[in-house]
């Protein structure tokens, strides 16, 4: 659990991370989006408490509190991702665009989206929340930043879970017999992703009353499926970029419906 720690954030639990290990118990991440849920949780308690005037700086805080938790790792595979996506040319051309060290203006476009979207969102949901009901320093108030947070983390850990599976198939290549991403492939099975699928079913079951707050820790599987369709479409094959990748998108997607939600209804 610590190697999947260490994987997972900059949370110094280990000087040296056995990724082997990370590889064949990657069935327990989303255990760790709580600890991640609960530490943004507790940024956006404080931030959006203090700053109910400014809540633009508060989701800011939040949002870099999210990121100085996790890494910049899996922001990295979303760049690269979307380089390989947007390169002219065949599957070949693609995966060398995807492993260029130099960021392409896609990915830049991708990082800046995907951050603006997350920041606005983050805003909406929590300050809506401030506003609807006088922010206090209580348990209910730190519960419902919590519920945010972590549905938002599993969502995006189940969203790798679901991209590790779909990785195991005929579709695999070469590619996909080498790096981090073929690792875990390879440790993956069926019985792993149901464990994996139902501890998150159980976190979302604790952490929300609500039907519908339950059912968006979801978006992440459906993320998982299109990300995963257009990389082996594009690549041929799944890679550690396209699971952190996936990773993004479905974390920023998960709090995205949920304040389209809040501000709707």
């Amino acid at each position: 659990m610590l190697d999947i720690i260490s994987f997972l954030t900059q949370i110094p639990v280990r000087k040296e991370t056995k990724i082997e290990a990370v590889a064949v118990r990657s069935y327990l991440f989303p255990f760790v989006a709580v600890l991640i849920g609960l530490l943004v949780a507790v940024v956006a308690f404080v931030s959006f408490g203090f700053l109910v005037s400014a809540p633009e700086i508060a989701a800011l805080l939040v949002l870099l509190a999210i990121y100085l938790v996790t890494g910049l790792m899996h922001l990295d595979g979303l760049a690269d991702f979307f380089d390989g996506i947007m390169t002219s040319g065949g599957r070949r051309e693609k995966r060398i665009a995807m492993k260029d060290e130099k960021i392409g203006i896609a990915g830049l476009f991708a990082v800046i989206f995907v951050i603006l979207l997350s920041f606005f969102a983050v805003e909406t949901v929590c300050a809506g929340f401030t506003k609807a009901t006088t922010h206090s320093f209580d348990l209910p108030t730190f519960y419902y930043f919590a519920s945010v947070f972590i549905i938002a983390e599993v969502s995006a850990k189940i969203s790798m879970n679901t991209c590790i599976l779909l990785g195991n198939g005929k579709e695999k290549g070469s590619d996909a017999k080498e790096g981090i991403g073929a690792l875990f492939i390879n440790s993956c099975s069926k019985s792993k992703y149901v464990v994996a699928l139902l501890s998150s079913v159980l976190i979302a079951l604790l952490f929300t009353a609500s039907s519908f707050r339950f059912a968006i820790m979801f978006t992440g599987i459906a993320v998982a499926i299109v990300v995963s369709y257009v990389a082996k479409n594009k690549f041929g094959a799944l890679s550690g970029d396209i699971m952190g990748a996936s990773n993004e998108l479905a974390r920023c997607a998960t709090l995205l419906i949920w304040a389209i939600f809040q501000a709707a209804f």
